[in-house]
């Protein structure tokens, strides 16, 4: 008797990981037709840093191509229900971002790059902030931008619209598969090999945070990746505060305030290694009470009636940091057919609808048509061409 060998699977392109950029990077694909694609995900769709993500929905950069990128992105999130499908979350709030005497040429310069491309932003002297919020204390404030169109969404219902809408199209999502090895060969990429079989393909899209290094390592490629764990505190505002606040990007004692319904306050840090570095990313762990303390201190500081604030909740979230702190976009050219997204370094999930469409259009076309993708080539840091900003803050922060 004569047995069959069984029929190797295949696919066009296999996308690992389930966040806010591999959903996004299958659904763009498949509306490109890109053919049969699998998304692997180990945990869950939103599992992993995605869903502990601020999520906050904001186009202050310092760089023009960030810029671009956040403005498009807005824009999706404003209709996501038809440009998606499904529900972001999304709510406009106004984005503030403060900072000190010594940042006041360069935030100038940036709003003025910002309105250049279309973006809704406005220069605030310190007296201005009165006028917008009573409740702010502006005496350390230099100058403030203001962006009345920003907000923030939800990073879990974003993320499963973005996968729903991609399973509507055919890509095969296998969660609670673990992918354990990329596999190569003379001619790039040949398949991988996951806890529940292996796969053959010539393409393979990783997005998968900080392991994404791991993965891409074993076939000659090193990428290098900070995984920074920051802290978040949640606390009730006291009574009598009145309408919630704007999302504040409080450059001055480092910290962003994004309001969460209608009495809460999220509290994080705005400097990307302001945290404690964690290679353990899967776990989840709690800050320790004196990173509380600190959040809620400065919370305190910029909105002085709150003394009275109550902790409510708190958990950590990881930041994939990059050596430039922006993003790697893109094919490995040591491993054609391998293709990266990774190194977000905090603000991976605002951009996210439009990173979907660049890796998508990069990957199927080679080129990419409303923002030059090679900017963030993953070899760009072995080139010499590390990513700069021409008006950059006196403290590194997310953008």
């Amino acid at each position: 008797m004569r047995w069959a060998l069984p029929v190797p699977e295949r696919a066009d392109v296999v996308v690992v990981g389930g966040g806010c950029s591999g959903t996004s990077i299958a659904l763009q694909l498949a509306r490109r037709r890109a053919g049969h694609i699998v998304l692997l995900e180990r945990d869950g769709i939103a599992a992993g840093a995605t869903g502990r993500s601020s999520a906050l929905v904001r186009q202050h950069y310092t760089h023009e191509t960030l810029a671009r990128m956040a403005l498009r992105a807005l824009g999706i999130f404003e209709c996501f229900a038809d440009v998606i499908g499904g529900e972001s979350g999304f709510r406009r709030t106004g984005f503030l971002v403060l900072v000190g005497p010594p940042d006041v040429d360069s935030l100038a310069a940036n709003v003025a790059m910002h309105r250049r491309l279309g973006i809704d932003a406005r220069l605030l002297r310190p007296s201005d902030l009165t006028a917008l919020d009573t409740r702010i204390e502006a005496r350390d404030v230099g100058a403030a931008a203001w962006e009345p169109a920003s907000g923030y969404a939800d990073p879990v219902l974003t993320t499963n619209s973005y996968a729903e809408a991609a399973r509507v199209l055919g890509v095969e999502q296998r969660v609670g598969v673990e992918v354990t090895r990329l596999v190569g060969g003379d001619g790039g990429i040949t398949g991988v090999e996951t806890t529940s079989g292996a796969i053959e393909t010539r393409t393979v899209v990783v997005a998968a945070g900080f392991r994404t290094a791991g993965l891409v390592a074993p076939l000659g490629v090193e990428i290098k990746l900070r995984p920074i764990r920051h802290p978040i505190g949640i606390v009730q505002r006291s009574r009598g505060f009145g309408p919630p606040h704007m999302a504040v990007s409080d450059r001055i004692n480092g910290s962003y305030y994004r309001p969460e319904g209608q009495d809460l306050t999220l509290i994080g840090t705005t400097a990307p290694y302001d945290g404690r570095e964690d290679a353990a990313v899967e776990i989840d762990r709690s800050p320790t009470t004196d990173e509380l303390e600190i959040l809620v201190d400065r919370f305190c500081a910029r909105f002085p009636t709150q003394d009275q604030a109550v902790l409510r909740a708190s958990y950590t979230g990881v930041y994939d940091c990059s050596e430039d702190l922006q993003p790697l976009l893109g094919p490995l050219p040591q491993v054609p057919g391998l293709h990266v997204a990774v190194g977000f370094s905090g603000h991976g999930f605002k951009l996210s609808p439009v990173v979907g469409e660049l890796i998508a259009e990069k990957l199927l076309d080679g080129r990419t048509t409303f923002v030059d993708i090679d900017l963030f080539n993953p070899n760009r840091f072995a080139e010499g061409r590390p990513i700069s900003s021409q008006h950059n803050y006196s403290v590194a922060t997310l953008g």
